[in-house]
């Protein structure tokens, strides 16, 4: 009895290590996937950013649009939005300003200043004040709310 109850005391143990050293494993692996991700906005961001750099014509406007369209969707899977929970609604808002023809002008009347947001953005991911000027450049463009 006593030899049946330490095999499965080693046996449980053994158990133990083998779930440990796994759960070890995936929270390696999960860092670099997240790590990757975190690279992959980055350059779309600097996309985002280029986009805002050129003299706005049919095709660049069309970029701008594609551009802030894909940082957005990638947002949400960013470790960045853990940090600032609006990073993904910011984006949104912008590429539906950027799309929608009433607010065409008023968003393309402030590409500067977008520029020097993203500029921001691309230095800090998660910076809630890019963010929250996104998120009032919307407002003011598209959504119309008075502060």
């Amino acid at each position: 009895m006593k030899k049946k109850s330490t095999y499965i005391i080693i046996l449980l143990t053994l158990s133990f290590a083998i779930l440990l050293i796994k759960f070890i494993e995936s929270q390696s692996q999960k860092r670099v996937l997240e790590n990757s991700i975190d690279t992959a906005y980055k350059v779309q961001l600097s996309n985002v950013l280029g986009s805002f750099s050129l003299q706005v014509n049919d095709y660049t406007y069309r970029s701008m649009i594609s551009s802030v369209y894909s940082v957005a969707v990638m947002s949400k899977l960013t470790s960045f939005e853990e940090v600032n929970d609006d990073l993904d609604i910011s984006l949104y808002n912008l590429y539906i300003s950027l799309r929608e023809e009433k607010s065409k002008d008023k968003v393309l009347a402030r590409v500067e200043e977008l520029h020097e947001i993203f500029s921001k953005m691309l230095q800090d991911p998660a910076s809630k004040e890019a963010t929250n000027k996104l998120i009032q450049i919307s407002n003011e463009t598209f959504f119309s709310v008075e502060e």
